[in-house]
């Protein structure tokens, strides 16, 4: 299995985002339907450990709606380098090791995401009554 890092913001933002303190990774999982318990309870048990590393701000795992075999995973980070150094951890090695076992896609991506601005402003939806 391959890992692909990717970003999708150029260099010069990375920089500008790493000073404001906000890394975003996501991670898209599909598991094997036989393979679902087995990844909860890697999750349920790696979650934790991952939360507890130096500049992990949060770390989440996520079910979709529609699809009860993709999951994503949600890491924020205060620097890049925290970042960096989440993925030559040992967590993040058995992660890795757990994935390959675990789903059915060929790679996993790990992705680095832009700050939604605004999100905050988000109001609730009027319903007439």
């Amino acid at each position: 299995m391959d890992l692909v890092c990717r970003s999708i913001e150029g260099e010069e933002d990375m920089n500008k985002r790493e000073a404001t303190g906000e890394i975003v990774s996501a991670t898209r999982i599909i598991v094997r339907p036989e393979k679902r318990k087995e990844l909860f309870m890697t999750m349920s048990s790696l979650i934790d450990e991952i939360r507890t590393e130096d500049g992990c701000r949060a770390y989440r795992f996520y079910g979709e709606a529609d699809n009860q075999d993709s999951y994503i995973l949600i890491g924020e980070w205060e620097t890049r380098s925290a970042w960096n150094q989440h993925l030559n951890s040992e967590h993040f090695a058995i992660l890795l090791g757990s994935l390959r076992l675990l789903t059915t896609r060929a790679n996993i991506e790990f992705k680095l995401l832009s700050q939604v601005a605004g999100i905050e402003e988000l109001n609730e939806p009027e319903i007439e009554h």
